[in-house]
């Protein structure tokens, strides 16, 4: 038998909307173009990460693990709890919040947790808590006790035969406010941790509970749920991936230090800290786009370089580009007298001798032989 044995004192917080009110959020602008590349088709490679430097964001911090705990991959399970869900008069549907958090986990908002050893979530199920409201107001132990009961009546699986980790979101309705220790009256939300305890092995487990509020309007409650997944993710019992200075009991996460948004996808979400682009970003194009400038060719082209479409710098050998650009990655030679930007594809002398070439336009100023001729370093 397991029961529920304690919550954590240390919690995540957020209040949603800091310095923008308590209304219904309005995402920052798009980044220009030379920010952002159109989406093209393409294969999933290297994510474009949109960079934030706006109000409340975070500049030159640093996000630290201290040895902890992460989810390196978790099963989400949604949790609907109030009638107010199940009633026409709800202002937002669930099939709305399970399609925008589908949008979210199944695209790339998710890509940029690689560097803390984050690979993705899955939607696992959707539990129906419509016959019920929850505590009004509402406080994160209420979660954890309720989802303590799910495990133990059998609703879902005991943690300890999960191979996969659960994290447990709770969305609640609009007629119930949130009750987060030290945060002012508002729209909120949490994650924190329950611990049950296997007393037939002696096995202590923690799972991971998160609960969302709502304000009424879909931005709102996708944007606190996007914070708070990957804050979960990367941080679930308060002593994996902080920005320093670290917090024990007020936990100072990666979305904490972000207060960006961006509409992705149609869905908006909320930005967070990348150690590897120094920036609050938001992951959005599933490829990245080099721009070449030169190559290095002693017989055949071994090496090329350029910039990428973020203007950092780069050079990869000829068989790493043929690799990114059968994953996705676009390689372009832009003409500076022509103006026109030329494709590299992958081309065959026969079936085992594939090279590097740019399109045919009639152009003589944007094909890989027209560039200069630089040794890489």
């Amino acid at each position: 038998m397991k029961i529920k044995a304690t919550s954590e004192e240390s919690r995540s917080r957020i209040h949603v909307g800091r310095g923008r009110g308590k209304g219904p959020l309005s995402p920052l602008a798009k980044p220009g173009p030379a920010e952002k590349v159109a989406k093209l088709a393409g294969g999933a490679s290297t994510s474009h990460q949109l960079k934030f430097s706006g109000p409340g964001d975070a500049v030159n911090a640093h996000a630290d693990a201290d040895h902890g705990t992460i989810l390196y991959t978790a099963r989400l399970r949604l949790i609907f709890w109030g009638k107010e869900w199940s009633s026409g008069s709800s202002p937002v549907q669930m099939g709305t919040i399970v399609g925008d958090v589908q949008s979210i986990v199944a695209g790339p908002y998710l890509d940029a947790l690689e560097q803390y050893g984050v690979s993705g979530a899955s939607v696992d199920r959707i539990i129906f808590l419509t016959d019920e409201d929850p505590p009004n107001p509402f406080s994160s132990g209420d979660g954890e006790t309720r989802v303590a009961d799910l495990i133990g009546n059998g609703t879902v699986p005991q943690p300890d035969d999960e191979i996969v980790p659960a994290l447990y979101v709770i969305f609640l309705p609009s007629t119930v406010a949130g009750k987060a220790l030290g945060l002012p009256t508002g729209i909120n939300g949490e994650h924190t941790r329950l611990l049950s305890i296997d007393w037939d092995h002696f096995v202590v487990n923690s799972v991971p509970v998160a609960w969302i509020g709502n304000d009424g309007t879909v931005d709102t409650i996708t944007q606190v749920f996007s914070h708070e997944l990957v804050e979960a993710m990367t941080d679930p019992e308060g002593d994996g991936w902080q920005v320093e200075p670290r917090g024990r009991f007020d936990w100072n996460e990666i979305a904490d230090v972000c207060a960006s948004t961006f509409r992705l996808n149609g869905v908006v979400v909320a930005s967070y800290w990348s150690n590897s682009d120094n920036s609050c970003v938001v992951p959005d194009t599933s490829f990245t786009t080099f721009q070449v400038q030169w190559i290095w060719r002693p017989n055949r082209i071994e090496w090329l370089g350029g910039i990428d479409q973020d203007g950092n710098p780069w050079q990869m050998p000829r068989d790493a580009v043929m690799s990114r650009i059968r994953s996705g990655d676009q390689f372009t030679v832009h003409g500076g007298t022509s103006g026109r930007n030329s494709f590299v594809g992958i081309y065959y002398l026969d079936a085992t001798h594939p090279y590097l070439a740019t399109n045919m336009d009639g152009a003589a100023d944007d094909n890989l032989l027209a560039l200069p001729q630089r040794a890489p370093t």
